[in-house]
């Protein structure tokens, strides 16, 4: 899980996952697509959630965002409690999304500041 393959071949999984919940979410909101009251879990397993959403006010657009994103963080959670098992505490922030984003700003940065010299 150390290399850097598996630590940007998540990060793009990741941000694909990502992306293609706010593509879902430009279809509900344009009105090409239905609202999908289904929370998936590892982007996979689709968990029946029509018990806990009944309307609101909001369109249904903030709620296809809402279970776009809630599946994301669920999903997270999961993988960093399985890893945890598994292999020791904090071990989802050696291929976290957000930690090898940072990584790479950093790297730029660091790049950025020893061709100024």
């Amino acid at each position: 899980m150390r290399s850097g393959y598996f630590r940007y071949g998540f990060l793009i999984f990741f941000f694909v996952m990502f992306f293609l919940m706010l593509w879902n979410t430009w279809l509900v909101f344009a009105g090409a697509k239905n609202l999908g009251t289904v929370v998936t879990l590892l982007w996979t397993f689709k968990l029946p959630w029509h018990w806990a959403y009944h309307g609101t006010l909001f369109s249904d657009g903030v709620a296809q965002f809402a279970f776009g994103f809630y599946s994301v963080m669920l999903t997270s959670t999961i993988l960093g409690f399985f890893t945890m098992a598994l292999f020791k505490p904090r071990s989802w922030c050696v291929y976290c999304p957000m930690g090898t984003m940072t990584q790479l700003i950093c790297k730029a940065r660091n790049v950025a500041a020893s061709q100024k010299k």
